[in-house]
């Protein structure tokens, strides 16, 4: 009986205890802290695109939708991965150039075989914040409706070491100084770019170097052979900053001259008389991202539009945000230098074209010619 009896009261105790922890403030949280639902964003984008803001996302989709957020990210080194991305239905969002999907190449609107989709305007209510240029430019736009937005530029640009170069580069043809051979680096998977250069340094106007049919095939080849043959090193995706410090010169998209000078390097940017073309890249909505996927890209599109995200552009990037206004986010030498808000500006260059399917393998043809004179 004794023995039943301190059994009995032991047994109590116990349940006395647990009823206590159940009271106590931290385990009252606990039992009402939500399962949430689970939900996965497949991202294919350049690198640093995506990675540094992937907690704040995440996040805001935790508060705004209840939904613990998987995202997942590749970073690409080729265009062609965006294309097979959303062919294969591997990747929710891509960020290629904007005319990508407009390509011969890469064409994703064909009709009953689309592989990318159009946004709902009213899931990004900051496309309104976009500079005139980039909000008005039709290559996101098919049949009316927008597919692509952008979402950065930057120039394919000429880039030197101030303590190599003593003067500002005025002119392309730098690049073909004897002085400078093995002393720069340029692009090799966008051959393009390099078509486009060597056909400014010849004096070709804006209107010319998007159509081989306006071109001297046979004079940009002997030019742009030289070119390949004197480059240090060519760089595929984009160009490798740690090798900054042995070069001259180099072409860029404007991401490894900020890396470059983050690391010490004391390189800008040549503004060169010939002129010279840039690049949009924008987000696009793969075809196989649906119901609440399709509404998750297009809340990281808008996420990416508001002005902290924009203002990082040029932080991290070393280009120009999409965006009209940034706030005070930016000094005014970093909004002057990266041309933010400067709509003005875009008049000056050349943005990339849509090019013929002739002029694209043509191009491609010059540039594996022109790679066969390096030693």
């Amino acid at each position: 009986m004794k023995r039943f009896l301190k059994t009995a009261a032991i047994s109590a105790g116990f349940a006395l205890t647990a009823l206590a922890l159940l009271l106590t403030p931290a385990c009252k949280k606990k039992q009402e802290e939500p399962v949430l639902a689970k939900a996965t964003l497949r991202i294919t984008c350049w690198e640093g695109y995506a990675e540094p803001y992937v907690d704040a996302f995440k996040q805001l989709v935790k508060d705004k939708y209840q939904l613990d957020l998987d995202i997942q990210i590749h970073n690409p080194t080729d265009q062609d991965e965006f294309f097979e991305a959303v062919k294969n239905n591997t990747a929710d969002l891509i960020s290629p150039p904007i005319e990508l999907p407009q390509t011969p190449r890469f064409y994703s609107f064909t009709a009953g075989n689309e592989f990318v989709q159009a946004v709902d305007v009213a899931n990004i209510p900051n496309l309104q914040k976009l500079l005139p240029v980039f909000r008005d430019d039709q290559t996101a736009f098919h049949n009316g409706k927008r597919y692509g937005v952008p979402y950065n530029c930057g120039p394919y640009g000429l880039s030197y070491n101030t303590e190599v170069v003593a003067a500002a580069p005025d002119s392309w043809n730098i690049l073909w100084d004897p002085q400078y051979a093995g002393k720069y680096t340029i692009n090799n998977n966008f051959p393009k770019v390099n078509v486009w250069i060597t056909a400014l340094a010849l004096g070709y106007q804006y209107d010319d170097i998007f159509d081989i049919k306006r071109l001297d095939r046979a004079k940009i080849q002997e030019k742009l052979n030289v070119l390949a043959q004197n480059a240090k090193s060519l760089w595929d995706g984009s160009a490798n900053p740690d090798e900054f410090p042995q070069l001259a010169l180099a072409t860029d998209w404007g991401f490894a001259t900020a890396q470059a000078n983050a690391k010490g390097g004391k390189w800008k940017l040549a503004s060169p008389k010939e002129g010279g073309t840039a690049w949009i890249d924008a987000w696009y909505i793969g075809a196989g991202a649906q119901g609440m996927t399709k509404i998750l890209a297009e809340e990281w599109i808008n996420f990416m539009l508001s002005e902290d995200q924009q203002a990082d552009v040029v932080k991290a990037q070393g280009v120009t945000p999409a965006i009209a206004d940034v706030g005070d986010r930016l000094s005014a030498e970093q909004k002057a230098a990266f041309h933010v808000g400067d709509n003005d500006y875009f008049s000056t260059v050349a943005l990339w074209r849509v090019m013929s399917e002739e002029t694209e393998e043509a191009f491609n043809s010059m540039w594996e010619e022109a790679k066969q004179h390096r030693q």
